[in-house]
């Protein structure tokens, strides 16, 4: 059973984690990798439960192949990569970059599951079952699918449970809120959009305040030319 302390996790708390999740290219048999933000929580009997949209490539390569790997990972920078990565792209980050991917052999399951490099921990984790629930938030109501994971393996590469300084967090939060625009956007949602943009603006100005943090700099600049974008 997974041992909470090795990475710092206690159950019932949400953590944001890059998921990473695989298909297969039939053309070549060779494995296509896919990155997520994706939040994740630890239940009772030491699974852990995730909820991806049923509209991502993380729910059909879960659905098809069952297997995912946690990706516990200190560069807020990457989690920017992750989530405004759409093959219809304002800005051209159709694909999370290939050269933050590896990938590591099970063994026990005689397969490659991919990883990001700079990880300083992975959980790979196995599909228990699924449900459905409602979620509601500032973007409505809608159905989202429940996948719970027995975990099979997990390994640390580095001594680190970092915790984010404030302005990475603040960046995080502009992240989500950022695929959120995105979502009010495609909805026609005037008002939401405004709303939110407000908060990123706010998020924007507090972070370039604190100046010296150059991942969520970073970040914040891919996510400034996102936004742009979709204003255009």
């Amino acid at each position: 059973m997974l041992n909470y302390q090795d990475f710092g996790l206690k159950k019932d708390n949400l953590y944001e984690v890059i998921a990473t999740t695989y298909s297969y290219q039939q053309e070549n048999k060779a494995i296509q990798p896919n990155a997520s933000c994706m939040g994740i929580r630890i239940i009772e009997g030491g699974q852990i439960q995730i909820s991806p949209f049923y509209s991502t490539t993380t729910y059909k390569n879960l659905e098809d192949y069952n297997i995912i790997t946690i990706n516990f990972v200190d560069n807020v920078y990457l989690y920017a990569l992750a989530a405004l990565k759409d093959s219809k792209s304002p800005i051209g980050l159709t694909d999370f970059p290939s050269k933050y991917y590896s990938f590591k052999h099970l063994k026990s399951r005689s397969m490659d599951v991919p990883y990001i490099t700079n990880s300083w921990g992975i959980i790979v984790g196995k599909v228990s079952h699924e449900f459905q629930k409602t979620r509601r938030d500032d973007l409505g109501e809608i159905m989202i699918p429940v996948f719970i994971l027995d975990i099979i393996f997990t390994e640390r590469f580095q001594e680190s449970n970092k915790l984010f300084n404030r302005a990475e967090n603040l960046a995080l939060e502009t992240i989500i809120l950022a695929t959120r625009l995105k979502v009010a956007n495609q909805n026609q949602n005037k008002t939401q959009f405004i709303q939110i943009h407000k908060k990123i603006v706010d998020h924007i100005e507090n972070i370039e305040k604190f100046g010296k943090n150059k991942n969520a700099l970073k970040a914040i600049e891919l996510i400034n030319d996102y936004i742009n974008k979709l204003i255009d």
